[in-house]
């Protein structure tokens, strides 16, 4: 019995950017804590290598992922002997790789392809992903003619595969569908195929989670409800994306998700790693968070703003007064009590009691207002008042049209309502209802400048027909909402993505808990 590693990296990433897959593949030590064989083999992410036309399409649209599970595949089915026991590690998109990996395993065996040439070997691999995976139920008897399986699905039901460990899975692949007519050339058929869920006969997978990227398009890709008996970890650590899965200079966040993972895999799997290795490893819970888009200025930040859409994610209540969510990680609560000089106040939380009220300031030149308030469900009042300023007009939390549309500063305002109305009909017509036109208001049916605030609470790790949104509330002046599920409660103005630096002034927003 040997243990088969096999390590995904994230997209543009290679050895040189030390990522948390790329270090750990590298301390995995000869044999495990039982005295077996350990062998790995590290993969770069898309988009890391080729021409400038392949390392944009592979980062930013995931070309070439395809390519990189058919690669693994190819590793693993000609290494792999009876009784092996596999390994998968991926950060990013090289996590929806590890992930889809595991599903191309469990769906179509692994082939035994012994004797064969490597040109002949990939040539089997890549016709079982188009005749088997990538058609999935709809796949006909004859993709299994004239292979032979060294693990196949369909007489043993103890899938290989032992342990997936991953960080941050990243799931966008395609063209954004925010960015509307783009998006027109992209085809969903494309990569919708790829089976991320996790397998029941899997018996360990572990998810680190970033709590603080912002990124719309970087959403993460969540498992499920395990199985029963199933042995399944999914946690939430402090950071942005590559805080969590590795690649920045300042390393104290992602060495505590690289440690913890190796633990995991040590206690799950009897995985294990040279010493020497490890003691490099230095955990800081308080170490710098790095690239929230929201800071960054002048126009480079606009252009972000508009290209990436920054997004909240619906994270687990970060309650100080108690640390007993397994699904958050110890360092979050640490930095929170730290409470840092680098970065200010680490999620400041609060929660309304019956009757309870609060006043926030909501900023008009910040797309995302933390209020730092968790609302649990049920009927909730807000209130506001003061005033505010876009680049056209001024107004208060109700928001307005601008005044006289002959004002020299009111055209740019009726140019975006011309936008967003041609952003609706592109919306009917696609059926995309994620199409965002450059102009266009956030909420396309309230008024400019109005106050709105979401609820960070989305469902996603459900079938898509139990899928749910984050929860908008159009607050205007005021209003009563009955609050559906739990939640981080954020607010802004309701402008235009790309234009909140023109903005200035506040309001104060009172929530109630009815």
């Amino acid at each position: 019995m040997r243990q088969l590693v096999v390590c995904c990296d994230g997209t543009w990433q290679q050895p040189r950017n030390r990522t948390n897959v790329h270090r750990l593949a590298a301390a995995l030590a000869p044999v495990d804590v039982n005295g077996h064989e350990q062998r790995c083999q590290y993969f770069p992410g898309v988009g890391a290598n080729g021409s400038l036309v392949t390392r944009v399409t592979g980062g930013v649209a995931g070309e070439g992922l395809s390519e990189k599970v058919v690669e693994a595949y190819c590793w693993v089915a000609t290494t792999f002997r009876d009784r092996d026991r596999i390994s998968l590690f991926g950060f990013s998109r090289g996590a929806y790789t590890a992930r889809s990996l595991a599903g191309m395993i469990s769906a179509c065996g692994l082939l035994d392809l012994s004797g064969l040439s490597g040109g002949a070997a990939r040539g089997l691999v890549e016709r079982v992903y188009e005749e088997k995976y990538r058609a999935g139920n709809a796949a006909q008897p004859s993709w299994r003619r004239g292979l032979r399986f060294a693990f196949d699905p369909e007489q043993k039901a103890d899938v290989p595969v032992r342990f997936i460990g991953v960080w941050d899975t990243v799931g966008s692949l395609g063209v954004p569908d925010h960015l509307g007519l783009v998006n027109l050339a992209d085809s969903p058929l494309r990569y919708q195929f790829h089976d991320v869920t996790l397998n029941p006969c899997i018996p360990h997978a572990r998810h680190a989670v970033a709590l603080d990227e912002f990124r719309g398009p970087f959403a993460p890709t969540l498992w499920s409800a395990p199985a029963a008996g199933q042995d399944v970890r999914q946690v939430w650590f402090p950071g942005d994306h590559s805080d969590v899965g590795g690649g920045h200079r300042e390393t104290g966040l992602s060495d505590g998700a690289l440690l913890w993972m190796m633990t995991e895999a040590t206690e799950a799997v009897g995985l294990a790693f040279d010493q020497a290795a490890v003691r490099v490893v230095r955990a800081d819970p308080a170490d710098r968070i790095h690239g929230d888009v929201r800071s960054v200025s002048g126009p480079a930040g606009w252009v972000a703003e508009a290209l990436f859409q920054p997004r909240p994610r619906a994270v687990p209540l970060l309650d100080p007064g108690g640390r007993d969510d397994p699904a958050v990680h110890a360092s979050a609560y640490a930095r929170q009590q730290e409470q840092g000089l680098l970065d200010g106040p680490y999620r400041p939380t609060r929660r309304l009691a019956p009757r309870e009220s609060v006043t926030v300031e909501v900023r008009a030149d910040d797309c995302w207002n933390e209020t730092g308030l968790h609302l649990e469900a049920g009927l909730h009042r807000f209130t506001a008042e003061g005033s505010w300023c876009s680049s056209t007009f001024e107004s208060g939390p109700a928001g307005g049209t601008g005044g006289r549309l002959l004002r020299p500063r009111a055209i740019g305002q009726l140019g975006g309502t011309l936008v967003g109305r041609a952003e609706e009909v592109y919306r009917r017509l696609t059926g995309n209802r994620a199409a965002d036109f450059y102009g266009a208001r956030r909420e396309e049916t309230l008024p400019w400048m109005s106050l709105v605030g979401v609820l960070a609470n989305e469902v996603s790790n459900v079938p898509p027909q139990h899928a749910r949104p984050h929860e908008r509330i159009a607050i205007g002046a005021g209003v009563e909402h009955d609050v559906a599920r739990p939640g981080y409660l954020y607010a802004f103005a309701n402008d235009a993505w790309g234009f909140y630096g023109n903005n200035s002034g506040r309001v104060r927003l009172t929530v109630t808990r009815v």
